[in-house]
């Protein structure tokens, strides 16, 4: 018989054998309480042995309301004795039992001391420091207790905490403890530098530096170029000597640079190599750059966006005269102070972070300074009209010399000649 037709007609079978002679008897058992399912004695031992919270439904609060709305003049008022009402209990003898857990007997007490071989020795110090940090927690007596409403002010709390960084012979390292603190700094976020975005370069690789290449970041120039086809990021440096004064010139304040002792004092900056980079995106405030300041005692902080990894550089054959293009061989740069406009642009974007100590500047004393800018400019035009330079001609004992380096001034760029692109073919 097909399946189809069982669901369509009951199959039914006959029985043919015969009735029994004996029907069946109802016997008395005798019913014994411990052995009852619904005994007291039976759930207790079935509690003990296994595990009966996930057949027991609580609510959100885990049984227990924690609602403050439902207690008036909790919030607005402060009123510490609802909060804090079952505080400071004295329990009777009879009923401490009643906290002891009642699978404590069947816990087994293992010495850590014993088993440091499947852990690290820093690791079991900790746990061994935290047990004794919770077995030695002092107890709360009513008398030389504060009040409850002080712990909740809240320039209390703000007291206390600064008052636990003053105390400074307590601190003790986590790990060593033959470690003393010996000065501390005030963590403050640095606002004079908010203006700009700082990222993370990270040499990957066969592309890390040596030792003297090392010493050319404290002044070093990474310029990114990116195209349609191909992005890289080129890195300049100049030499030791120029690299020391200008590190130290960047070190000033605007008040203590001079404008007069730079004038006409240009830094070459040459192109080391190219590197392949890729931006790794990081969530914000996750690394920053701290900057320790000894006079102050301040130490301050200034987040890093993203992280930059750069790679050694392998320039297919097809792009190379693209790359050729867009590298530039030398950077001429000076240092300056910054004009009242532009320092005002800078203020503006720090003043999201910090409003009290950058202002806004009116700008009438920058349009002042343009207008002399341009009367100065168009005097010198005038003056190299009126005494034009003589060009001297080559003799024919002394030949050109032709530059094969491409330099880019920041004032002006000049275009190299036809025998200066051929040099540069040719090599």
């Amino acid at each position: 018989m097909s399946k189809k037709q069982e669901y369509i007609a009951p199959i039914k079978y006959h029985n043919s054998l015969p009735v029994p002679q004996l029907p069946p008897k109802l016997l008395v058992y005798p019913e014994d309480p411990e052995t009852n399912p619904d005994s007291s004695q039976l759930i207790d031992s079935l509690y003990i042995k296994t595990n009966v919270t996930n057949l027991i439904q609580q609510d959100e609060d885990l049984g227990m309301p924690v609602d403050l709305m439902k207690f008036p003049g909790l919030l607005n008022k402060l009123d510490s004795k609802l909060l804090y009402g079952f505080d400071n209990v004295k329990l009777d003898k009879d009923d401490r039992i009643l906290l002891r857990d009642p699978r404590i007997d069947r816990l087994t007490k293992t010495d850590v001391s014993k088993v440091t071989f499947l852990r690290r020795t820093e690791y079991v110090s900790n746990t061994i420091a935290a047990q004794d940090s919770t077995s030695l927690k002092r107890k709360r007596r009513l008398d030389d207790e504060e009040s409850d409403d002080d712990n909740l002010d809240v320039n209390h709390i703000i007291g206390r905490v600064e008052g636990t960084f003053n105390k400074t012979d307590t601190w003790k390292h986590p790990v060593k403890k033959g470690v003393k603190m010996v000065k501390k700094w005030d963590l403050l976020p640095d606002t004079a530098s908010m203006d700009q975005i700082y990222f993370i370069l990270k040499f990957m690789g066969s592309a890390s530096l040596d030792t003297k290449e090392k010493k050319a970041l404290n002044t070093g120039i990474f310029r990114p170029v990116e195209l349609e086809e191909d992005e890289w990021i080129s890195m300049y440096a100049t030499d030791h000597k120029d690299s020391a004064i200008l590190e130290n010139e960047l070190e000033k304040g605007m008040d203590e640079m001079d404008d007069d002792s730079h004038e006409g004092k240009i830094y070459k900056f040459k192109r080391i190599r190219d590197y392949d980079m890729k931006q790794v995106a990081e969530k914000p405030m996750t690394e920053l750059a701290i900057r320790l300041d000894d006079k102050d005692g301040v130490a301050y902080y200034k987040p890093l966006r993203s992280k930059i990894e750069l790679r050694r550089r392998r320039v297919n054959d097809i792009i190379k005269p693209l790359v050729k293009e867009h590298d530039i061989d030398q950077l001429n740069v000076t240092v300056r102070n910054p004009s009242t406009k532009e320092a005002n642009i800078r203020d503006k974007l720090r003043m999201k972070f910090d409003p009290i100590n950058f202002a806004t500047v009116d700008e009438e004393d920058d349009e002042e300074e343009e207008q002399l800018e341009d009367v100065k400019k168009e005097s010198d035009r005038d003056f190299e009209k009126e005494e034009p330079k003589e060009e001297e001609e080559p003799t024919q004992e002394e030949k050109p010399v032709v530059d094969t380096s491409e330099t880019l001034d920041t004032a002006t760029t000049e275009q190299a000649p036809e025998g200066e692109k051929k040099t540069l073919q040719e090599e």
